[in-house]
């Protein structure tokens, strides 16, 4: 699956590049929230978003794994306090019934 993942990733890659190569010399111009860039390339522009993206799965992968850990360490706790509970157990003297 991370081959898949990977093969995806390289050939997103290879598209952005590819349209940047095409486009190097477009100048457009960029509004961001009322703050406007004038004459910028879109080359530029889509290597930005790029960049930003990437943060944004960055951060999100993160806080994915942070979950993921502390459920880790609550489910491994609880397997080691149950194994406790089952080791007792084994370890009760028998009583014989009358």
């Amino acid at each position: 699956m991370r081959y898949l993942g990977l093969i995806f990733v390289v050939i997103v890659i290879g598209f952005l590049i590819g349209f940047m190569v095409l486009n190097s010399q477009t100048p457009v111009e960029v509004n961001i929230f009322g703050y406007k860039i004038f004459s910028i390339s879109l080359a530029m522009v889509c290597f930005y978003a790029f960049i930003v993206g990437m943060v944004f799965v960055l951060v999100f992968a993160l806080a994915d794994e942070i979950v993921l850990r502390t459920n880790l360490h609550r489910i491994s706790k609880e397997n080691k306090n149950l194994r406790k509970e089952l080791e007792a157990l084994r370890n009760l003297p028998f009583e014989e019934e009358k």
